[in-house]
């Protein structure tokens, strides 16, 4: 996440410092080209959540088939990114979950996905409902989140 942070710092600066109107509106065309995937499969379970700005969709059937989709309000967005600052993407990248547990399906394995523009950060596998304690309060709002949408 550090590396995201470089990023708008670098995007910010560019802009020009004392431009204050410009400031934001290169802050706002950040968030925009975030996006966030938080997947979790076994045999039995499948749980599939898309963040973007401008609207959250979740599904629990597998072959991509979106269940629910609800237009992101801009508080809940607001918060995504607030947990998202506080991120080292480099702790992302190691193995949170036993194999052996995976082997014996003791935990459903989870993935979040975190996209700006062309950079991908990705995290190996952790615990659906027991994610990495970096990881805990951003995956607890999104889980927080889809559980709050109307299912069919």
């Amino acid at each position: 996440m550090k590396f995201l942070l470089c990023l708008f710092a670098v995007t910010l600066f560019t802009k020009g410092c004392n431009d204050a109107d410009s400031n934001k509106e290169t802050i706002k065309n950040a968030q925009d080209d975030i996006s966030i995937q938080y997947k979790a499969s076994s045999r039995g379970f499948y749980q599939d959540i898309k963040l973007s700005k401008a609207q959250l969709s979740y599904t629990n059937v597998r072959g991509g088939k979106v269940s629910v989709q609800q237009d992101m309000s801009s508080e809940d967005w607001n918060e995504i990114v607030q947990l998202l600052d506080k991120i080292d993407a480099e702790k992302l990248k190691s193995n949170y979950v036993n194999p052996d547990d995976l082997g014996r399906d003791a935990v459903i394995p989870a993935t979040l996905t975190i996209n700006y523009k062309e950079n991908i950060v990705r995290n190996i596998e952790f615990g659906h409902g027991n994610p990495p304690k970096e990881l805990t309060a951003l995956v607890n709002k999104i889980q927080a989140m889809a559980n709050a949408v109307d299912k069919p």
